[in-house]
């Protein structure tokens, strides 16, 4: 899809609306075209599976999750798997008030285009109707916080960017930008419900991804450095798929080292390793 020059850096106030296909001119067809047209009507495209999972920690919740994950998805990379917390729990008082740890995961998988979802949003929609849905979301979740915040939507293509840009952004931004992915994950999932449109969404709050960026490409450096120089393996902190990502790829053609995940979420993480010893 091409960037919409209308969206660059355009704030976008329109609400969602459905839109309305025009109808299909009645014609008779041969068997052979009737064929053909129901084929390109449901091709196979990919889906997004999820599921969720609960338990006392928030590691027994992913277990679950995960299993009931690949009884509808088969088997899978866990690399490819998004993670969202959705609730770590509580013990209560006295053993009074107690809830459990929630925790859904979801991966895109091959399958058949969704019907379309409730309020239009299976429909592809335009550009600017896309970016409103975004919108309204972002303000749905600042405005729950009590967060007073701009909105600056851009078109890149491939990805739709939503940029917040206000004071004390913290609280949104969470711990490591936990809470922020946590809403991104949820956008990519609303504002294209049951739809085939392959557009990522990334949201970001005064350009916290690039400076984490930067922090995950030091602490790789300052890795890789160590195990260059005689240790057998540097260990990075628990970190999100993502940010996993983001260390895999930049030392993927660093000579002499490698590097793997390790252990299971939400406590996996990244190991550096002199090429030749990962497991």
């Amino acid at each position: 899809m091409s960037p919409s020059p209308r969206l660059q850096g355009r704030r976008l106030r329109a609400g969602p609306e459905r839109l309305k296909r025009p109808a299909r001119p009645e014609a008779r067809m041969s068997e052979n075209q009737e064929q053909d047209q129901a084929q390109n009507e449901s091709p196979v495209r990919s889906r997004r599976a999820r599921a969720e999972g609960e338990g006392k920690t928030t590691s027994e919740a992913y277990a679950q999750a995960m299993a009931r994950l690949e009884e509808q998805a088969g088997e899978f990379d866990v690399e490819d798997v998004d993670v969202a917390v959705i609730s770590e729990g509580s013990k209560g008082f006295l053993g009074m008030g107690s809830t459990m740890a929630r925790v859904e995961v979801s991966i895109l998988v091959e399958g058949e285009a969704g019907e379309e979802g409730p309020d239009g949003f299976g429909d592809e929609g335009s550009d600017e109707e896309v970016a409103a849905r975004l919108e309204e979301y972002l303000h749905v979740v600042l405005n729950g916080i009590g967060i007073e915040a701009a909105i600056r939507i851009s078109d890149r293509g491939e990805e739709l960017i939503a940029n917040i840009e206000g004071d004390d952004l913290g609280l949104f931004i969470g711990r490591h930008g936990q809470t922020m992915d946590a809403v991104q994950y949820l956008a990519n999932v609303i504002v294209f419900r049951n739809s085939d449109r392959r557009q990522r969404i990334v949201i970001d709050a005064e350009d916290y991804r690039g400076r984490r960026i930067e922090i995950l490409h030091g602490l790789a450096d300052r890795g890789a450095k160590e195990v260059s120089q005689g240790r057998r393996q540097y260990e990075l902190k628990p970190m999100s798929a993502s940010e996993r990502r983001i260390i895999h790829v930049y030392l993927q053609d660093r000579e002499g080292i490698e590097t793997y995940s390790d252990g299971r979420e939400p406590f996996r993480r990244v190991i550096i390793a002199r090429s030749g010893s990962g497991s």
